[in-house]
């Protein structure tokens, strides 16, 4: 495959890449040079692909292996990798679809590693999806909150008590594939090696041993600093945009700077996980 150009977005995060055509066959080299884009960028857009939903998935194997989704009702095509993401309620209502900020799969043992985002219909203008880099909340955080947060750890459900936005009604049978877990605040990149602060506002519930108003007070305190402008990359959205983020390090939302009345339809295709505590657990055995 010809060689493609990588143009730094910002100097926080995020990078555009051209001059690649997914739908063609990826060598080793191509395939390392995409990963390591990600692993230092943490966003990245490709430009002008064609992607059809199968193609997508095909797309995302480069990278893993894609998690079938357990929610059957919202995938592509009865494609079990690629999932419907709509500003259209099932009653044809607008809305924004997780408009607050998250990382994606984190009710999970094991969440996903990297999200693919491609877009099937955009709004005129606006409807993009903004990131925050935390590997630099984390870098950033003031000495006495990381070491207060250092061997804390949060539990973390589909329906958490402080959940901000509105998620589906599970089934009985659902509900037994989505127990709580409990993640580290503080998360070791498997791969970069880097530290960042591994929080979802919509999913946990609680810091593990805390009582509610304790862990109310600390959350808060971290998602306050973590929020701030300075840690945040915004992405506006063209036709033929595969957006890639890596959910380890990064948090993200949808914006409602668009006219809600237009239709904004995209395709999302989520990497099998790794287990949070799992670099922490390798550490440990390697000093034993």
């Amino acid at each position: 495959m010809k060689e493609f150009k990588i143009t730094p977005l910002s100097d926080l995060m995020g990078a555009e890449i051209s001059g690649v055509d997914l739908r063609q066959k990826t060598d080793k080299i191509t395939r390392d040079k995409l990963l390591n884009a990600v692993k230092k960028y943490l966003v990245v857009c490709i430009k002008n692909q064609d992607l059809k939903p199968t193609q997508l998935a095909n797309v995302s194997r480069i990278f893993g292996n894609p998690k079938k989704y357990f929610m059957q009702h919202e995938t592509v095509d009865n494609i079990p990798e690629v999932i419907v993401v709509s500003n259209r309620t099932s009653d044809n209502k607008p809305r924004v679809y997780a408009s607050h900020w998250h990382t994606d799969d984190s009710y999970r043992e094991k969440p996903a590693t990297l999200t693919f985002i491609y877009p099937d219909t955009l709004p005129k203008n606006g409807g993009g999806t903004d990131f925050i880099n935390c590997y630099s909340v984390f870098q950033n955080l003031p000495e006495n909150l990381k070491n207060k947060i250092s061997n804390l750890s949060a539990i973390h459900k589909w329906q958490s008590r402080r959940n901000v936005s509105k998620v589906a009604k599970l089934s009985k049978e659902q509900e037994e594939q989505t127990p709580e877990v409990e993640h580290p605040l503080i998360r070791t990149h498997p791969i970069s090696g880097e530290k960042s602060l591994y929080i979802n506002p919509n999913r946990i519930d609680h810091i593990a041993g805390f009582d509610d108003f304790e862990s109310d007070k600390l959350l808060d305190e971290l998602y306050e600093f973590s929020f701030q402008s300075k840690f945040q990359y915004s992405h506006s959205y063209q036709e033929g945009d595969l957006v890639i983020w890596d959910n380890r390090c990064t948090m993200h939302k949808a914006n409602s700077d668009y006219d809600l009345n237009q239709l904004r339809v995209m395709h999302r295709v989520m990497l099998e996980g790794e287990e949070v505590y799992a670099s922490i657990k390798r550490k440990l055995v390697c000093s034993l």
